[in-house]
């Protein structure tokens, strides 16, 4: 369990949620993305396979995309760096209270 009392989040990020498309005849879906995405304030580090672990209090959906991911000075952390959601778990404080959430994301494109 991590507890999240004095957490800060010192980056913030571009969002993008999607919904699922499903064609007429039901046999092919696919994902749209909004065009206008929500600027999300977090906390981030790695794993030791390179995956970005997120905290966050705002909720994302698996298959979002980050984009535009800075640090407090407002540097971007990737040129044109953009990272897929993989995995989600909620944070559990000791009180039984979900205080925020925590992702994994994989890099799918950018440069260093």
């Amino acid at each position: 369990m991590l507890f999240n009392t004095y957490k800060t989040y010192p980056y913030t990020a571009d969002y993008y949620s999607y919904e699922t498309i499903t064609s007429a005849d039901g046999t092919v879906t696919t994902k749209r993305y909004t065009t206008l995405p929500e600027k999300v304030k977090l906390s981030v580090t790695t794993s030791y396979i390179g995956n970005l672990i997120i905290f966050t209090k705002t909720k994302m959906q698996l298959s979002g995309k980050i984009l535009n991911l800075t640090d407090k000075n407002n540097v971007e952390i990737y040129e044109d760096g953009q990272w897929e959601i993989t995995q989600t778990q909620p944070i559990t404080s000791p009180l039984g209270i979900v205080s925020g959430y925590r992702y994994k994301a994989k890099l799918i494109g950018g440069n260093v």
